[in-house]
């Protein structure tokens, strides 16, 4: 018998290949085995996923850490971690756009008429991807005198906090719009001091920093995420602008 998913060859009694360690389907496809694979990969409490979310609260820098060492069993992969995250976040952005009716990028600070540009939530997956690597470029600069991870070690660090992050936001914001009429631009900023909190205690603990000497890299990274925020905004403006998908009309005063 052949292993097929790394062709080595099998005893026929074998349940596992001893060579990759996937398990061996004998049977044919049905919605029950479907279930029971679903089941012990995702919902069952000692799997890698539910260990992973546990850990990354209760010691995280074991997480991160073992990551990098080399351990690959224990807890779940970065990406595969991240990407499960960055999915739930648009189906969450669906529910607040779509069910609960939310106003993603109305401003409650100003008179002015914001266009609607809820659309631009459609991307999110996208550019979570495209500006984790600025995000862990400047978690690098700010730790760079502490010399332990390199800038790809921080790119690990960063998809396991902002994963972390994204699963908070979905736990937190699903229950709460949906019993509350609260704007949605201030729980957003509310919760993005709370992420970068919850980021630079994890970054503590992996370089051991003290209070204060963590603080200070927190507020600059905070610096950083604001004007890299507003930049990001004015470009998706400047460009609709350009093409056509804004007029200046749709910023006049109500």
């Amino acid at each position: 018998m052949i292993c097929k998913n790394c062709d080595a060859s099998l005893r026929s009694d074998f349940s596992y290949c001893p060579s990759c360690g996937a398990k061996v389907i004998r049977n044919r496809l049905t919605l029950k085995n479907i279930w029971q694979d679903l089941s012990f990969q995702v919902f069952d409490l000692d799997n890698t996923l539910l260990k992973t979310l546990k850990h990354l609260f209760t010691k995280p820098e074991v997480v991160v850490k073992s990551y990098i060492s080399g351990t690959r069993k224990k807890y779940m992969n970065p990406i595969s971690y991240f990407a499960i995250a960055v999915t739930l976040s648009g189906i969450l952005f669906f529910i607040l756009r779509n069910v609960y009716e939310v106003q993603l990028t109305q401003s409650s600070f100003n008179n002015t008429n914001t266009p609607n540009l809820d659309f631009i939530f459609d991307y999110q997956g996208l550019m979570s991807y495209l500006f984790l690597p600025f995000y862990s470029a400047m978690t690098w600069i700010l730790f760079l005198d502490k010399g332990k991870l390199n800038f790809t070690e921080h790119l690990v660090a960063n998809s396991y906090t902002t994963a972390q992050t994204s699963f908070m936001q979905v736990l937190i914001s699903l229950p709460l719009f949906g019993f509350f009429n609260i704007p949605y631009d201030i729980f957003n900023w509310i919760f993005i001091f709370i992420m970068i909190a919850y980021m630079f205690y994890v970054f503590g603990r992996i370089h051991q920093t003290r209070f204060f000497s963590t603080f200070w890299r927190a507020l600059g990274y905070t610096i950083f995420f604001v004007v890299f925020t507003a930049v990001v905004g004015i470009s998706i403006v400047v460009i609709m602008l350009l093409t056509g998908r804004l007029n200046i009309e749709d910023f006049a005063g109500k």
